[in-house]
């Protein structure tokens, strides 16, 4: 799968000094969204930014002089960067804000912004900051019910382990593959969900009925070889991470695994058939898999055992 995984370097001592906090500028609004900067110091401003961003997640690590930025109601209705915006201080507290409602993030605790709202993170000289954007299904409705910013601490397992894999990103970074990438962005994003939300019944209920539909779905058109987590996700109307969730939270397989495992089943049951004459290469095709390879390496991943000896032991029992 494409992730479109790409990272980007930042660093205003490559351009001359005039031109530093433009070129500052234009690359937080690529990253973040539009909003107003103001520089402590712009004209000794200096600071550097990695960007690592492929398959809808995005982690930032900048470190530079003291920066506000502002996002006012216009630019958060107009612009579709994201839903939320997490902030992640190494340094010095970061002071964070919906309008007048502000709060700081010390060294090691998370900050979470929504970015519809008019907000501004203010942050001091030489700190370094962690900024990742939050997708919209990895945040519960009311979450910022209040118009306040979230502050989430390590005590709790689940935001620690945020805070880890946060760490393994940036510490990887240029070394990581785009599957590994969006793999550790989902799963740390799973777990801030986890930190921010105790699912009301009504959303339990939401979940469990699409996972279940996936489910059907799937079972429906397993053979067609065209049927792939993209295209059961745009046959429901959600997004491919919404339905990963939600067979998650039934305790399901991901979505290709699922696919596979059903066709997979699907050939069992005609290879354990005594009255089925099809070749066992007809039989997967007629299952859905386009490839033989595939077949064979998802049937004994399910069954313990390739489909000849499946076949083989069916034909020896009396």
């Amino acid at each position: 799968m494409d992730t479109g995984y790409a990272t980007v370097d930042v660093d205003t001592s490559l351009v001359s000094a005039a031109d530093r906090i433009d070129y500052w500028s234009v690359h937080s609004r690529m990253n973040q969204g539009d909003m107003r900067l103001g520089f402590a110091s712009p004209q000794q401003f200096a600071g550097t930014m990695r960007v690592q961003r492929g398959a809808g997640f995005q982690l930032v690590d900048a470190t530079a002089d003291a920066v506000d930025y502002i996002r006012t109601r216009r630019q958060a209705l107009c612009d579709e960067y994201g839903t939320a915006l997490l902030i992640i201080s190494h340094g010095a507290d970061i002071v964070i804000s919906h309008r007048d409602n502000e709060i700081g993030v010390p060294c090691g605790r998370l900050g979470l912004l929504d970015m519809g709202r008019p907000l501004s993170v203010s942050i001091p000289a030489g700190t370094r900051v962690w900024a990742v954007g939050v997708p919209g299904e990895y945040v519960p409705r009311d979450t910022f019910r209040d118009d306040t910013p979230r502050l989430l601490g390590a005590e709790r397992g689940s935001t620690a382990a945020v805070l880890a894999l946060s760490r393994t990103i940036s510490d990887h970074s240029g070394s990581l593959s785009g599957h590994e990438f969006a793999e550790i962005s989902a799963r740390s994003m799973e777990l801030l969900n986890l930190a921010l939300h105790t699912s009301s019944r009504a959303e339990q209920s939401q979940s469990a009925a699409l996972a279940h539909t996936a489910r059907s779905y799937i079972a429906e058109r397993s053979s067609d070889p065209r049927l792939t987590p993209d295209s059961v996700a745009v046959h429901l109307g959600c997004s491919r991470r919404k339905l990963e969730y939600s067979l998650r939270s039934i305790g399901a397989s991901a979505p290709a695994r699922l696919i596979a495992d059903t066709r997979a089943e699907r050939a069992y049951r005609r290879l354990t058939d005594t009255q089925e004459n099809a070749s066992i290469s007809e039989i997967a095709y007629a299952s859905g898999f386009d490839a033989l390879s595939t077949f064979h390496r998802s049937f004994a991943r399910r069954f313990g055992r390739s489909p000849t000896e499946v076949r083989r032991r069916q034909q020896r029992s009396p």
